[in-house]
């Protein structure tokens, strides 16, 4: 009998946040399985996961009909394979999930939230992300959150009562590899590398920012932020993955100096190294792993003062917090990191210390594991 379902919508997400998971379940004697869904422009994506798993659509839909169809084809799924657990990953991509589970009489139905999103909005589509939230919660029999700020957030919101919700470990998702991201990753001669690689000055600031060009995620704040500074204007750089120089450009209908976009990078390691400083303005946040990443690497960081990044920054000792949408505190801080490279040695120095104490893979999976015992009450073969 299958033990536990892992379910997420979009195949990234699935192999960089979920599939670690259900590697070390199986590891452990725990069989679990990855539902995803099978979209033809991540091809190369699905072919990197490696873990028993199976495609069934998942993502929330507001026609009727396509939301009829998928969950009726999640419970048959359900029926073939039941589960002890369904453990269900983000929140639009949770409803059908859980919702086919309570059907379904799956006894253990965890939702795991990723983030907060309505956090990030104002008006109708505030309370509407806040109802999913609710109705999430209410399908599920257990909560997890990836952050200690989101939990505490969703409790004086009165989402979660009665003490419900967790946090696995110090928070994220599965952590960092620190493997992958050794220290030696990262040094002189990998910032070298790096800065080669993309046409870097050797001798100015790098400030990274990894994201789509989204309000809500602060890429428009920070673009203004950044031409107000004028450090652009002086050779320095703001370098971008996830955005086209065009897509950059197009932003605020004209072109800011020293911007330079380089689309999606499959690979993001080679980006920190050429970078000085890593920011994230965002509006609302999980638990951020372009932070996380950046404070692996031993970079300094810049996030807004909001649940979430207030996990990922400890304020003033791996990096710098600004209070949220201030265009002027936002160029402040980046001018500050630009201007006394010690103290963004020392920020990305301790940063990198706080990963290796508190966000190893190791560590968030350990949590896992014993929260699936003591908590899920699975049992294990070995």
């Amino acid at each position: 009998m299958l033990a536990v379902v892992h379910s997420i919508h979009f195949p990234v997400s699935a192999r960089s946040f979920v599939m670690p998971m259900v590697e070390c379940l199986n590891r452990h004697g725990i069989d679990a399985e990855l539902w995803f869904e099978n979209q033809d422009k991540h091809q190369a994506v699905i072919r990197q996961i490696t873990v028993p798993s199976r495609h069934v659509d998942s993502d929330l839909s507001f026609d009727p009909l396509a939301f009829n169809r998928r969950l009726v084809a999640y419970r048959r799924e359900l029926r073939k394979s039941p589960p002890r657990v369904l453990h269900a990953h983000q929140a639009r991509a949770s409803l059908i999930p859980l919702l086919a589970g309570y059907l379904e009489r799956v006894p253990v139905r965890v939702y795991h939230n990723h983030g907060l999103a309505y956090l990030g909005y104002r008006g109708l589509m505030r309370r509407l992300l806040r109802a999913l939230e609710q109705v999430n919660i209410g399908f599920a029999t257990h909560v997890l959150l990836v952050s200690h700020s989101n939990l505490a957030a969703a409790r004086s919101d009165g989402l979660l009562r009665g003490g419900k919700g967790t946090v696995l470990a110090n928070g994220s998702a599965v952590g960092i590899d620190l493997q992958e991201f050794s220290r030696e990753r990262f040094d002189a001669s990998a910032r070298a590398a790096g800065r080669k690689k993309f046409g870097l000055p050797a001798d100015r600031f790098v400030l990274a920012y990894v994201g789509r060009p989204v309000k809500r995620k602060g890429f428009h704040l920070l673009l203004r932020a950044w031409r107000r500074t004028g450090l652009g204007m002086k050779g320095n750089v703001l370098l971008i993955a996830g955005c086209t120089q065009l897509e950059c450009t197009e932003a605020l209908d004209h072109a800011v100096e020293g911007v330079q976009g380089l689309g999606y990078l499959t690979d993001l390691k080679d980006f920190y190294a050429a970078s000085d400083a890593v920011v994230l303005p965002s509006e609302h946040e999980g638990f951020p792993y372009s932070l996380l990443e950046g404070a692996a690497a031993g970079r300094a960081l810049i996030g807004t003062d909001i649940p979430g990044i207030r996990c990922a920054i400890l304020r003033d000792q791996t990096g710098l917090l600004v209070r949220l949408r201030d265009e002027a505190a936002l160029g402040q801080a980046i001018e500050t990191l630009a201007s006394d490279p010690e103290l963004g040695a020392r920020l990305g120095a301790n940063a990198r210390g706080r990963v290796e104490r508190e966000f190893g893979r190791k560590i968030v999976l350990q949590n896992l594991l014993e929260y699936y015992m003591s908590e899920l009450r699975l049992e294990f073969r070995c």
